[in-house]
């Protein structure tokens, strides 16, 4: 135990200006100096989470933040979550679990002193138990619209009297004013806490930025920590959903485009937990899409409908879009099509919300396409998996489901609708067991439907595609399919599916890149200018 942990944190003129980066870079760089630290952010609106070994939900990106720190992750790194569910609500998760649903304004009024409750005694419980505490602001900490106090910024600096490094991204301009603006709009006691400035996603001749950070030191009299590039060859998951419009059509480090396999996952208005797909977008044989409304999926080798946190709302945004008819004639076709959580519900033959859980709406006819329907009820599923294959699929006439025989995978649930299946002859898709820290019993859980044909398949497992055995084989069946009538005639064709073994190990990417990120702090910050030597 810890007397007093040493405590650091990282805000942002806006959004998307690479907090969450910084802060899984700072994790893993004092990690490895041998540091027990721990990421700490105190209050988050996202639609991307994860799930805790005890079953508690908090923001995903200090999930991965925890990874980078070598720790396991616990509720009190993230104790307040808030999850849009458009319309002006909310879904309030305090501590790792819901405690309302309703609009904000409902929140803001009834639950304010609860929620600063809940972030001082999460802070005090990691600064008690750690060498080093990273806390991680969000958005901007000088909304002058908000009312009451800021817990995602200042009020939580302020709790600890943390010292503060105030960050900006220069590639969307304006980078430098918004630091100014920032500084002069803080009062006199956050403006004392500011002890660094930081800029970054630098893409440009430093030389010629250079002048200005003397400027700006000079005139907000706060010291400039350094420049962060843009780290090209650093591909980690983002927590915000501000960077989905610049990935809209991603294909990385791709060669031979035409021979790619091509993913679509459908931007869904509300889209919940997008990280599912990160290691699908690093492997070098295939090209994952984001796609809107007036996307064509003729093109593409898999569909994924993606998670939701308006279920309902967003099923009929694929019928009156016309996507929901291109994804059955794309069943039909025998294209693969997958859903996840939101998305396997959307698959079946109707949603019913009688209690109104998450619409107004008490009943919608779903695609029609596996033989389940979905009914929200207000407790909401939430908990760690180990997952295997429904044995009867071993001897489907599927290769790719008798493949995943074998495979042992894991993921979580995060839902509040509950799936039943509406023939004794529908077959589950997987089996899965709750892990033995979770808070649910010990047993197991039919999860997922899969049509008679193999290729629709849904399933509420989370990180389903960060199982390397899962990924694998699904790819090589999507390769194998893809080129079976042209690799007899077609040399490049050839040639790429001898190389194309996916064999690409996700964990042992994301520590390459932690590692890296570490790195690129290291040599482009000052730390002795916030009082951290390194060795």
């Amino acid at each position: 135990m810890y007397r007093q942990a040493k405590t650091l944190m990282i805000q942002g003129t806006a959004s998307d200006t690479g907090k969450s980066f910084i802060v899984t870079g700072l994790c893993r760089l004092l990690a490895n100096q041998g540091i027990d630290v721990v990421p700490f952010k105190a209050w988050n609106m996202s639609l991307n989470s994860a799930i805790t070994t005890t079953g508690a939900e908090i923001g995903f990106a200090q999930f991965l933040q925890a990874q980078a720190a070598y720790k396991t992750a616990t509720a009190d790194m993230q104790p307040v979550l808030l999850k849009p569910l458009g319309i002006g609500k909310c879904q309030l998760i305090l501590q790792g679990e819901v405690v309302f649903t309703g609009p904000y304004q409902v929140i803001k009024k009834d639950y304010q002193s609860q929620m600063q409750r809940v972030i001082q005694q999460s802070l005090s419980n990691l600064i008690s138990q750690h060498q080093f505490v990273i806390l991680e602001g969000a958005g901007s900490p000088v909304e002058l619209n908000r009312q009451g106090p800021d817990l995602a910024n200042m009020y939580t600096a302020l709790l600890n009297q943390t010292p503060v490094v105030l960050a900006s991204s220069i590639e969307q301009g304006g980078s430098l004013a918004a630091l100014v603006g920032t500084i002069k709009l803080f009062r006199p006691a956050e403006r004392e806490l500011v002890k660094g400035l930081l800029i970054n996603k630098f893409r440009g001749d430093y030389n010629i930025l250079e002048p200005a950070l003397d400027f700006l030191s000079n005139y907000t009299k706060k010291p400039m920590l350094g420049v962060l590039p843009y780290f090209k060859k650093i591909n980690l998951p983002e927590e915000d959903s501000a960077s989905l419009k610049f990935r809209s059509k991603t294909s990385l480090n791709k060669t031979n485009k035409n021979n790619l396999i091509k993913i679509a996952v459908l931007k869904l208005p509300q889209l919940a937990n997008f990280t599912d797909f990160k290691a699908l977008e690093l492997e070098n044989h295939v090209e994952l899409s984001y796609l809107t409304a007036q996307a064509d999926l003729a093109g593409y080798d898999l569909i994924i409908i993606p998670g939701s946190k308006t279920t309902m709302a967003d099923l009929n945004y694929l019928k009156s879009s016309g996507l929901a008819e291109q994804i059955k004639l794309a069943v039909a076709q025998g294209k693969m099509v997958i859903g996840i959580c939101g998305g396997y519900q959307m698959l079946g033959q109707k949603i019913i919300d009688q209690a109104g859980t998450e619409s107004e709406l008490s009943e919608i006819a779903g695609l029609g396409l596996l033989p389940i329907k979905t009914e929200f009820y207000t407790n909401k599923t939430t908990q760690q998996v180990k997952a295997v294959l429904n044995p009867v699929l071993a001897e489907s006439q599927s290769s790719f489901l008798k493949e995943l025989s074998t495979a042992e995978l894991s993921g979580y649930e995060i839902h509040q609708g509950q799936t039943t299946y509406l023939t004794k002859r529908t077959a589950h898709l997987f089996e899965l067991q709750p892990i033995e820290s979770s808070k649910s019993c010990n047993k197991i859980i039919k999860d997922g439907a899969v049509n008679t044909a193999g290729n629709c398949l849904g399933t509420y497992l989370h990180d389903l595609f960060s199982n390397d055995s899962f990924r694998s084989k699904l790819l090589t069946f999507l390769w194998q399919k893809k080129t079976k009538l042209k690799i007899s005639s077609n040399n490049s064709y050839q040639a790429d599916f001898k190389a194309a073994r996916f064999s690409l190990s996700y964990q042992q990417e994301l520590e390459r890149n932690f590692d890296l990120l570490a790195a690129g702090l290291a040599e482009k910050l000052n730390f002795e200018i916030i009082g951290l030597k390194l060795n």
